[in-house]
């Protein structure tokens, strides 16, 4: 191992998330694949816009992979924001594909290495540094070999690092007092949580896991603002 490839431990990614990077200690880390967890609403995937826009100010190509959602939609939503979408995906800086159309139109299930190399393929063929995969949990159900999932996903991530590729990989949380794989396998767990308070909706955001980062544990408060979800070194109560 090289001394320079060692210190690559010293870059950071910036998030594009205002507020989220002071927590990590300056970005994430580059070719990582990063967990971003939380209940409907909670804005996971508007995290994931605001990741790949950060790289496209600086000349980044990023890449969504939705395995749900069209991305006609996933765009139209993002656009009440003040983040400047619309422009990066005309310029192909923000690339869309649509997993969830391309399994439905091939008609049959893949196995978890299939599913990878795919996603990998197109990573290689529009040459992205940034990727969002929305959603993990979504992914699960459209395999023949579930009881596969754990060593296709660390040679994926090892692929990914090969690459130099950094990723935000999206998931539902179903049971938040479960960790599946995914928990332990990636880089760092952001977990978003939102809570009733005096009529109120609360909104948290909690840095779970980041391996190789001194990070801030505690809970955080989160807003939605016109650029996007916010977070604030505050406490959520």
């Amino acid at each position: 191992m090289y001394v320079g490839e060692l210190l690559k431990s010293l870059e950071r990614i910036p998030s594009g998330v205002p507020g989220l990077d002071p927590l990590i200690n300056g970005g994430f880390l580059p070719g990582r694949l990063y967990l971003i967890t939380g209940p409907p609403g909670s804005g996971k995937t508007t995290i994931g816009i605001q990741f790949l826009i950060e790289g496209a100010k600086n000349n980044e190509v990023g890449l969504f992979v939705s395995f749900f959602d069209n991305p006609k939609i996933i765009i139209q939503d993002m656009l009440k924001y003040n983040l400047g979408l619309l422009s990066y995906v005309q310029s192909k800086k923000i690339v869309f594909y649509d997993m969830a159309e391309y399994l439905l139109h091939i008609n049959h299930k893949m196995s978890w290495s299939e599913l990878f190399n795919k996603i990998l393929s197109f990573i290689s063929e529009v040459n992205a540094k940034r990727v969002v995969i929305d959603s993990f949990t979504s992914m699960k159900d459209m395999v023949r070999d579930p009881e596969n999932k754990r060593i296709a996903l660390i040679k994926f991530i090892r692929e990914l690092e090969n690459k130099e590729v950094t990723v935000l990989l999206i998931s539902e949380m179903v049971n938040p007092d479960t960790y599946s794989e995914e928990y332990y396998l990636a880089s760092g767990v952001i977990v978003l949580h939102h809570f009733i308070r005096n009529y109120t909706m609360v909104r948290a955001l909690q840095i779970l896991k980041m391996r190789g980062i001194p990070h801030d544990s505690n809970m955080k408060r989160i807003r939605f603002t016109s650029e996007g979800v916010r977070v604030y070194a505050e406490a959520p109560f």
